[in-house]
């Protein structure tokens, strides 16, 4: 018992130096750098600022706030709100400032993904350094490092393997205090990453089938008979036709043809190469026959499952009481917003090519591996398939036949999750191929939806690699030295060190406005946004961040979901709807006259001179304002003489 804490100490000390050198240079600038370039970083440093302001301040919710989109406001429930990292950021991290906080908060969480996924594997192979070769494939994933760069709530995935945890438990062990464990766990993704409560559910979902053994797959082959030789045949061609027309059109842009008076366009191939998918499918099955059967003897694991993952539900429910309010008080307003979007227009998963493309922020590749992505067309951040050389081949190591049944469920998984990752069609090298995979039908699912980016199921994929390379190095017993050269091999092929850091200021400008009475901002430039379009004015997040300093109440903003009607409601009030118009596009108007300010909700504009167009500023001089302060970039007025 003795060794195997100071094993497990040993393990997570580990763990702490790699979560230091893996982010390196954060840890040296903790209280003035935030990871990542500018953007959703500024986001998260808010959040935190505002759980603390929520704490502090008898009567608010946090799930609520004025202090963006003021003076409506919004609601955060639809928001990556991080919720969780800032109540440790209010609470256990208080002394620290919010950005030094937010920092911790990452570096704490690479930690955490590390030390939950060691515990699983060492729930499963009792096997040490196995166990920390899994949390290395993990923790210091691509994908992690990727979401490093500005998705900070992406970073807390420890709730992914500590429900795996939970779960196997629950259902290995029949413990019922697991089950409630588990429900708790995936509360706590709840309240961190929105994503992973998605994630987690897929993870039940497979799980339940693979582990159960509820359904049972074999192929046959069909007896050629007249009529599946004919069909065949009548497939083949059709796939040849549509095949050689996808080709003519890529090749020359398309046609347009002239019917009945109208016009039909076939402009891209994507249409032709999911016919000719049809077709494939239709001749293949003249060959093969899937039966799907349930498995009787499965019953017993079947209900056990059920009870489980019942137990679980009902705690995330109560757990998450004061979300699922906020949701349900959304939609009872009709405020709950979801992107909208079409088959085609749908995000886009993994490039299959990203497989074999290389870590786009390994120091040695990544120049080579970014100007890849940037030739497909495709953002590396949310496409990013690459697992590593060494873990693929301890992968393809891992499947030798027959597999045992532990590895069966964990490829179950991982496969479940690729196929996710994938997205709604499958691409290769940025070329939508046509054949249409089963994410597509998530825009249909409420709340599924939402979880909008497919290719962040790779943190799924990831998980299960982890486990399987475990459990076949556990099995194998390969010699001391070679598991810790395993373990070294990995880190170097997950290095992403140094970061790239987002410098932080503290105009002077703010610690002014800071000292002034309560009242709304206007940022000048402004503007609105969130997640779903390009939002209407000045895209500047830094603002946020700035809001954290004076902690006033911001008019307009940035966040994951805008609220309904906001643009309407902004253009209602006339001081804000020309500066959002003017910060939109100053030239294309004449300079309106100075607005009334009765109807203004702006108590305070901070100019930004470096920013605002030349009109933005004139105009900003016809309102009756006082110069308070100012600094080398920017001017503080008060609305009144």
């Amino acid at each position: 018992m003795g060794r195997s804490i100071l094993r497990h100490a040993a393990a997570l000390a580990l763990f702490a130096a790699a979560a230091i050198a893996w982010t390196w240079p954060l840890a040296r600038h903790l209280g003035d750098a935030l990871p990542g370039g500018p953007g959703d970083n500024y986001s998260f440093v808010w959040n935190l600022w505002w759980m603390r302001r929520a704490l502090a301040t008898p009567g608010v919710e946090f799930f609520r706030t004025t202090f963006l989109f003021a003076p409506f406001g919004a609601s955060l429930a639809d928001h990556p709100h991080t919720a969780l990292q800032g109540f440790a950021g209010a609470t256990l991290l208080r002394s620290l400032s919010v950005v030094s906080a937010e920092n911790v908060i990452v570096l704490a969480s690479v930690f955490a993904n590390m030390a939950a996924m060691y515990a699983l594997a060492w729930d499963g192979t009792r096997r040490w350094r196995a166990s920390i070769l899994a949390a290395v494939v993990f923790g210091l994933s691509p994908y992690f490092a990727v979401h490093l760069l500005g998705h900070f709530d992406l970073m807390f995935g420890a709730t992914i393997p500590l429900f795996a945890l939970l779960v196997i438990a629950a259902c290995e062990r029949r413990s019922n205090a697991a089950a409630v464990g588990a429900g708790l766990v995936a509360a706590a993704a709840a309240y961190s990453a929105y994503y992973y409560v998605v994630y987690i559910g897929l993870f039940s979902a497979a799980y339940a089938v693979a582990w159960s053994g509820a359904l049972a797959v074999a192929t046959s082959r069909r007896a050629a008979t007249a009529r599946l030789r004919a069909i065949r045949g009548a497939a083949m061609l059709a796939i040849g036709a549509l095949a050689g027309a996808a080709i003519g059109v890529a090749a020359t842009g398309g046609w347009t043809f002239a019917i009945a008076g109208g016009a039909l366009s076939m402009r891209r191939p994507e249409n032709l190469l999911s016919l000719m998918w049809i077709a494939v499918l239709a001749a293949a099955m003249t060959i093969w026959r899937i039966d799907v059967r349930v498995q009787p003897e499965s019953v017993p694991r079947i209900r056990r499952a059920a009870i489980v993952f019942g137990v679980a539900a009902a705690v995330f429910l109560v757990a998450c009481a004061p979300l699922v309010r906020e949701a349900v008080d959304l939609l009872a307003r009709g405020e709950y917003v979801s992107q909208t979007y079409f088959w085609r227009s749908a995000p886009k998963g993994v490039d299959l090519a990203s497989v074999v493309l290389g870590h786009p922020l390994l120091p040695l590749t990544a120049s080579a591996t970014q100007r890849a992505y940037a030739w497909m067309g495709v953002n590396f951040v949310e496409t990013v398939g690459w697992l590593g050389v060494v873990p693929l081949l301890l992968t393809m190591a891992a499947w030798r036949q027959p597999l045992p049944r532990d590895m069966k469920i964990w490829t179950t998984v991982g496969a479940v999750f690729f196929l996710w990752a994938l997205g709604p069609s499958l691409t290769i090298a940025g070329v939508d191929t046509g054949l249409k995979l089963p994410e597509i039908l998530a825009r249909y699912v409420p709340f599924v939806s939402n979880a909008r980016m497919p290719g962040r199921a790779m943190v799924g994929v990831s998980l299960a690699i982890a486990m399987l390379i475990a459990t076949s190095v556990a099995k194998k017993e390969y010699s001391p030295l070679f598991q810790w050269l395993l373990i070294a091999l990995v880190a170097v092929e997950y290095c992403a060190a140094p970061i790239p850091l987002t410098a932080l200021d503290r105009p002077p400008v703010y610690l002014a406005l800071a000292l002034q009475p309560a009242g709304a901002v206007c940022e000048v430039p402004i503007g609105i946004g969130d997640g779903l379009d390009a939002g209407v004015g000045s895209q500047e997040r830094r603002v946020l961040y700035y809001a954290t300093i004076h902690e006033h109440p911001l008019v307009g903003g940035y966040i994951g979901r805008m609220p309904p009607a906001a643009r309407e409601r902004y253009a209602s009030m006339p001081v804000v709807r020309s500066l959002l118009r003017l910060s939109a596009d100053p030239h294309t108007a004449p300079v309106p006259a100075a607005d009334d300010l009765a109807a203004n909700p702006c108590r305070y504009f901070v100019v930004n001179r470096a920013t605002a167009a030349a009109p933005l500023i004139e105009y900003i001089h016809r309102l009756p304002l006082v110069r308070i302060a100012g600094d080398a970039k920017r001017d503080l007025y008060r609305a009144g003489r």
